[in-house]
């Protein structure tokens, strides 16, 4: 059944997805304000299944692809122009010669999940309740749909600038990542894609399903939890059958845009139970790999899920020194566990080298 989001949904999928955002994903506040414009102006939120849509109909993803700002800056570009992404849309429809009936995310996060399900409301149509990874996740490559070697073509490809660009091929999805990434670089930050038109059958299948309406019921037991005086974090926890992984204060981070992403390191000193231990982690606009007394804890594709004390994730553009974290993991979607999954999202493939263990395993070991 078509579900009508509301203002309370509106919040509770932000905070949910700010946390499965793990660092990336878009800033809270920018996502906030994106869905919140659309039920202002009356525009309908709607997330559908797929089961619900008619099997031949487009769905098509449509996200941000870029860098985020790092800690105490502003994105510098534009804003993007609301009648460059109607255009950009117009040219896919075109291309495709077919209406598109749905869109879904690319991914589980604050500004990026807000975003598709604001496409759909314009168009007045249906966002999927799904995504391609069920978390933020930093390159193209980590998408379901690649691992169902769907392909992201056509693809059109706008900037706040207006320049429109079809992408008809690409030779591997490495390549595909490339080309965004290099438009991203080009426009000042970021480019808004429409890519990987499928049937809604199809679309079924290789998505990461019910993936928005998780990260909604995610926000909403934090919610409850903090109206009735208990531990959000312990709520969190509970809800996505994490880990508690580090408790601390954030004592520096080296966090640089390099290549069109923002990379780098955050140390954080331990405190209360964790007193006298440290946690490192390894940015690539989302937190990657974590350390917890220079021993791996938590290793991609595994989630790690910076949240403060109220249950409210922490972005890596909001860092600060003194900052107080709470560190939550979580295990992955378990299509990111098999071989393909992690070849495309595993520890090798960010350089490191260490063979994907689990995150219930790794914590028993250290």
């Amino acid at each position: 059944m078509v579900k009508v989001l509301g203002y309370d949904d509106v919040k509770n999928l932000i905070v949910g997805a700010t946390i499965l955002g793990t660092g990336g994903g878009g800033e809270p506040k920018e996502g906030l304000k994106i869905l919140t414009k659309d039920l202002d102006s009356g525009r309908e939120l709607k997330i559908v299944k797929a089961s619900e849509l008619d099997s031949e109909s487009l769905v098509i993803c449509a996200y941000f692809c870029g860098s985020i700002p790092p800690p105490g800056k502003k994105e510098a570009q534009p804003e993007f122009d609301q009648r460059h992404i109607t255009k950009a849309f117009n040219v896919m429809e075109r291309r495709l010669g077919k209406k598109i009936s749905a869109v879904i995310p690319t991914e589980i996060g604050a500004e990026n999940t807000a975003v598709a399900l604001h496409l759909a409301a314009k168009l007045g149509v249906p966002a999927m309740d799904g995504d391609q990874v069920g978390r933020s996740a930093p390159e193209l490559n980590q998408s379901s749909y690649v691992i169902f070697q769907v392909k992201a073509t056509p693809s059109v490809i706008t900037d706040p600038h207006g320049n429109i660009v079809v992408v008809e091929d690409y030779v591997n999805i490495s390549n595909y990542e490339s080309i965004v990434r290099s438009l991203a670089i080009a426009s000042g930050g970021s480019v808004l894609v429409m890519d990987s038109p499928i049937k809604a059958e199809k679309a079924g299948k290789v998505a990461i399903n019910n993936s928005v309406s998780r990260a909604i019921e995610l926000g909403k037991v934090i919610e409850e939890a903090r109206k009735h005086n208990k531990n959000p974090i312990e709520a969190a926890i509970k809800f996505v059958k994490g880990f508690k992984v580090f408790t601390g204060f954030i004592t520096s981070y080296s966090l640089k845009v390099e290549y069109g992403f923002l990379m780098g390191e955050i140390e954080i000193k331990g405190s209360g139970e964790w007193k006298g231990h440290s946690f490192r982690i390894w940015v690539k606009n989302e937190n990657i790999i974590g350390w917890r007394d220079g021993r791996v804890a938590v290793m991609p594709p595994d989630l790690i899920c910076m949240i403060d004390d109220n249950g409210y994730g922490i972005t890596n553009s909001q860092v600060r020194i003194g900052m107080k974290v709470n560190i939550i993991g979580v295990k992955a979607h378990e299509i990111w566990r098999t071989p393909q999954g992690i070849e495309l999202f595993g520890p090798r493939h960010f350089g490191f080298d260490y063979d994907y263990v689990p995150i219930e395993k790794l914590l028993n070991e250290i």
